[in-house]
């Protein structure tokens, strides 16, 4: 990576320190799933248009390209009424082009770090855990379908192409395990130009980007000794690409939502070092079918309406954001208010050194009234946090 880079020490919690040397540098990378365009490294693909994408096959690993991730989060409720947010998602970060070749070599040397969180609303309570393992042995992400592991975190197609059926098995520490099953009710969605999502004005600047925004969820929750029966949605993203961000985007702020009336939509807003967005930031509607309608998503369309400053990390993130979208469907402005379940859903990045915030949010219309959930994530925010750094 070109430019400036942080190599102070950084102190954990229980009195470790952690070199940030080059890996945990590419594990920064890795955590947010980009590089700057620029400081790319060479020889691993690039996502183009065009790319005709095949099931089971796609739903798998890409050794070929430097950056990959798998991210599910969701809203439950357990059967007495208790609500929870959760988020798991798996990255793999290829070695470097001068690594053998081989499949094998290249599989052992491959880096897979985790996140797992909990979001407790009855309790106030927010869990979570990163965790770093190498391949082949405690992790790795196979090739022709979605099978991943992460020590005993596991994510895995059961059946299906068209609307398949997954199978997530995660836990936090001693306190919490998930084992759920997540079933699709609507087929994938690709974003971007039938899945080459542009994040830049170069074309390098990019990812193929697949979603399943509806999955029906169920399983067992176990909290602090206590099994729940759980039932809600969750959203899967799977983002592949080895470049997305240029040199004058310094992060992002996503959110996915799902509304009361079957409809979803999903937009990205990069931010430049200005803090406006990026003329490539997005918006997309996706209809009751799957199919997805893009717009480019601007400033006024994207308010903040308050903000929150971490108590640990000092980091500061607009949190609550009001939306004002064009609504093809109604032909009318679609507005809203995302507020988030929780202030502190603030991720801790002990082993990146990062952190960002990813929290569970409900939506209402202008009247107050609940018309859909959401997540939201949002990095690039407070000293730490400065991705422009890495550039």
């Amino acid at each position: 990576m070109n430019g400036k880079s942080d190599l102070r020490l950084k102190k954990l919690p229980s009195g470790r320190r952690i070199f940030p040397c080059t890996v945990a540098l590419l594990m920064i990378c890795l955590l947010h799933g980009f590089q700057a365009v620029e400081g790319a490294i060479k020889d691993h693909a690039i996502p183009k248009a065009g790319h005709q994408f095949e099931y089971p096959r796609d739903f798998g690993s890409h050794p070929e390209f430097k950056i990959e991730w798998w991210y599910i989060t969701g809203h439950l409720t357990s059967e007495d009424g208790h609500r929870y947010g959760y988020q798991a998602t798996f990255f793999r970060l290829s070695p470097d082009p001068e690594a053998p070749t081989n499949s094998d070599q290249h599989a052992s040397r491959d880096l897979h770090l985790a996140h797992m969180a909990l979001l407790d609303l009855k309790n106030k309570t927010f869990s979570h855990q990163e965790r770093l393992q190498r391949s082949p042995w405690m992790a790795f992400a196979k090739t022709g379908d979605m099978d991943l592991k992460n020590g005993n975190w596991k994510l895995r197609r059961l059946e299906g192409i068209k609307t398949p059926e997954f199978e997530l098995k995660g836990s936090i520490l001693a306190d919490v395990s998930l084992d759920l099953k997540l079933a699709a009710v609507k087929p994938l969605t690709l974003f971007g130009e039938n899945g080459y999502s542009r994040k830049g004005a170069d074309p390098k600047a990019a990812s193929y980007y697949m979603t399943f925004t509806r999955l029906q969820t169920t399983g067992t929750l176990r909290l602090k000794g206590k099994s729940f029966q759980v039932q809600g949605w969750s959203w899967m993203d799977h983002e592949v690409s080895s470049s997305q961000l240029e040199q004058d985007q310094v992060g992002w702020d996503w959110i996915s939502i799902r509304l009361n009336d079957g409809r979803d939509i999903m937009a990205y807003r990069m931010r430049t070092s200005d803090e406006k967005a990026d003329p490539y930031s997005t918006v997309a509607w996706v209809d009751i079918k799957g199919n997805a309608s893009h717009q480019p998503l601007q400033d006024d369309m994207w308010r903040v309406v308050r903000r929150w400053t971490s108590p640990e990390t000092k980091n500061t993130y607009p949190v609550e954001i009001e939306l004002s979208l064009p609504d093809q469907k109604e032909n009318t402005v679609f507005r809203a208010h995302l507020v988030p379940l929780f202030d502190n859903q603030e991720m801790l990045g002990h082993i990146s050194g990062i952190e960002y915030w990813e929290g569970a949010c409900e939506v209402l219309d202008p009247e107050g009234n609940q018309i859909g959930e959401a997540y939201m994530e949002l990095t690039g925010y407070g000293g730490e946090s400065d991705l422009s750094a890495l550039k």
